[in-house]
């Protein structure tokens, strides 16, 4: 499987978004740029769906290397109106979903440049996760070095099935309060 980094910013109360998946910005600019400068030692960098949905993020490293955007998208809710299918400043994604996918979305997604690829799920239907690092290693991904930066389910999930190699977490000084989503 690929070298895991599991790196994401929470709050001290160990919060890592708002109520109901709202953004917070919890990094500062010297953290953003730590950041960075680490998706640069990276193949990949993997994100869930509702990192996607609710951030809509590019997931590029601004100068250097690009990794290769990954997200896991089990019920493949994927917006079609996402940065990463619209952006040229990004790779187009590679989007891990169960077998039992909406063919129909699959094709639209994969004409517009994503790269739909499903998986097995596990004993409860999430993704399995032992499975997708199993792939993602081989040929035709070859991913070396995978950077995970979330969200909760994702961190909880490579948490608990004790897939991480390296965790990175940055703390910011503030208190987001018990509504909010945690890391663990």
């Amino acid at each position: 499987r690929p070298f895991v980094t599991l790196t994401y910013a929470q709050s001290l109360d160990g919060k890592i978004s708002g109520i109901g998946g709202k953004q917070l910005r919890l990094s500062c600019e010297e953290s953003m740029i730590m950041t960075h400068r680490l998706r640069t030692y990276h193949d990949g960098i993997m994100v869930g769906i509702g990192t996607i949905i609710n951030d809509d993020p590019r997931l590029t490293e601004s100068k250097i290397n690009q990794p290769q955007p990954i997200i896991l998208d089990s019920e493949l809710r994927f917006p079609l109106s996402a940065k990463l299918l619209t952006s040229n400043e990004c790779k187009s994604p590679w989007i891990f979903t169960s077998h039992n996918c909406d063919n129909e979305k699959r094709k639209i997604l994969e004409q517009l440049g994503a790269k739909v690829i499903p998986i097995d799920s596990d004993q409860i239907g999430q993704l399995s996760l032992t499975h997708l690092l199993s792939i993602l290693h081989i040929q035709p991904f070859s991913i070396n070095h995978l950077m995970v930066e979330g969200g909760a389910r994702i961190i909880q999930s490579f948490l608990k099935n004790e897939l991480i190699d390296l965790l990175i977490v940055t703390t910011a000084p503030v208190f987001v309060g018990p509504e909010a989503i945690s890391a663990t």
